[in-house]
């Protein structure tokens, strides 16, 4: 009886003993887990642009969206990583002598080149619709990725409310019969039509 009783305690006693190791063993597991998985979270958030906005909460959530959305797939679409250190600011003005859109600068130093792009929420008292947020931060975005994609070769600007109005080739004139003195207007053979057209350079029709 009594070596029965030892032998059960002896089993209760490595049990005991396997059951701590395991839990043992698997905090071990679940701490190296978690420190891995920061790791990958520290390397992916380094792609990521450090966004910050001065506005309410919920709003200023939403403008970080944003700007996140519109800068990766901006990169996405020319085929370059967003270069690490830049930061996005959303203000309510950006001052460059004047009250701009936006400002670009560039810190170097000698084994990096660090970005800061302001953005405005507002110029001289009028609120920026996310059209022109948006249009504003990549503006930026290009000359940010001049560096990976180098500098453009070609520009072709496209402005179609300052510009001239369009050349055509001629004008529009009056197309009732002229009567001649002699016919004294009741003589439709001697009346002759006026030019429809006057081309330039051309003869009349």
């Amino acid at each position: 009886m009594a070596t029965t009783r030892r032998r059960s305690r002896k089993r209760s006693c490595l049990l005991c003993r396997g059951t701590i190791a395991c839990r043992e063993q698997f905090r071990r597991i679940l701490v190296a887990a978690g420190r891995k998985a920061h790791q990958v979270y520290r390397h992916i958030r380094r792609r990521w642009p450090t966004v910050i906005v001065d506005a309410p909460r919920r709003e200023a959530w939403q403008l970080r969206r944003l700007v996140r959305r519109t800068a990766r797939g901006y990169a996405k679409a020319l085929g370059v990583s967003l270069p690490s250190g830049l930061a996005i600011i959303a203000q309510r003005v950006v001052f460059d002598g004047r009250q701009v859109n936006g400002l670009l600068t560039a810190y170097e130093t000698d084994d990096a080149k660090r970005y800061v792009i302001q953005l405005a929420l507002s110029i001289n008292g009028r609120e920026v619709s996310d059209g022109e947020f948006i249009a504003a931060l990549r503006h930026e975005l290009t000359a940010v990725f001049a560096d990976a994609i180098g500098k453009p070769v070609l520009s072709v600007a496209l402005d179609l409310e300052g510009g001239s109005p369009a050349r055509v080739g001629g004008s529009i004139v009056d197309l009732r019969p002229q009567p001649t003195p002699a016919g004294n207007g009741h003589d439709a053979d001697a009346a002759s039509l006026s030019r429809l057209t006057d081309y330039i350079g051309g003869d009349a029709a």
